[in-house]
């Protein structure tokens, strides 16, 4: 599929998290000040190995202070974090400072200058970053051979009309196109050693443009199967596939059968 030669932009997004964690933080900070004691503490440390002794500074003209005995631990410790704090305002103030200015030159600009435009020009320009609509029509234009079914194995099919292995393979895909996840079915998976192998499905996570297998494990209270599946797993991870990271596990018993909000859940989590 055609590449983009710039992925979307999520760093600003985080970022965004981030100053607002920053804020919060802030306003925290601001209101502890109103009930934090008046004046700062001076530490003088003696040589000799002496501990520290206290002071408290409330006129700015007298540098040296009262001293603060050590019975008075509460008060040595709230100015010590009044101290801390105010430093801590200044470098947040500056911080969210830079996170406003840098937002306003980068919150989603280079998506708006392609998407702004009128669709006449749009037709003539193949932009760095491509909307989400256009990624998909690219995902989707790959073609692949899955493996083939025998004689005797059950029709089971989906709302579209594609052929899978299972009931549950039905929910899951099912779902996957009414959450509108981009997928392929039995996508072959090129792994060490060459050997090409068929994950259920391979899916799309169109905001972040990242691709999850998905494996459906549906016949665990089986010893056989659920002994192949530990293979399967073990095998996944030797290629660098790994539980949350790029690969998402759905699993049933015949007593404990999957069910559409469990798949909505997952999809939900790694794919939307």
């Amino acid at each position: 599929m055609t590449k983009e030669l710039l992925p979307p932009d999520f760093l600003t997004a985080q970022l965004k998290d981030r100053r607002q964690e920053l804020s919060k933080v802030m306003e925290l900070k601001l209101k502890a000040q109103k009930a934090a004691p008046q004046g700062h503490l001076r530490i003088a440390q003696p040589g000799g190995g002496r501990s520290p002794q206290y002071y408290h500074i409330t006129n700015p003209k007298d540098f040296n202070g009262t001293y603060i005995s050590r019975s008075q631990t509460s008060l040595i410790k709230k100015l010590a974090q009044k101290d801390y704090d105010l430093k801590l305002i200044k470098l947040l103030q500056v911080q969210l400072r830079a996170f406003d200015k840098l937002f306003a030159v980068t919150d989603n600009k280079i998506e708006l200058l392609y998407t702004k435009l009128t669709q006449a020009r749009q037709s003539l320009i193949t932009p760095v970053t491509l909307t989400d609509a256009q990624y998909i029509e690219e995902w989707q234009k790959i073609t692949w051979q899955g493996r083939p079914f025998s004689d005797e194995a059950p029709e089971y099919t989906t709302a579209h009309g594609e052929r899978v292995r299972s009931k549950s393979e039905v929910i899951i895909a099912d779902t996957l196109a009414r959450l509108h996840i981009p997928y392929r079915y039995e996508y072959p998976l090129k792994l060490k050693g060459g050997q090409n192998f068929y994950p259920d499905f391979l899916c799309l996570n169109v905001h972040t443009r990242q691709e999850f297998i998905w494996e459906h494990l549906g016949m665990l209270d089986e010893a056989i199967y659920l002994e192949n599946s530990v293979r399967k797993i073990k095998l996944y991870n030797d290629n660098n596939y790994f539980l949350g990271k790029n690969l998402i596990i759905s699993m049933e018993t015949q007593k404990t059968p999957v069910n559409v909000r469990q798949i909505e859940q997952l999809i939900k989590t790694y794919l939307s």
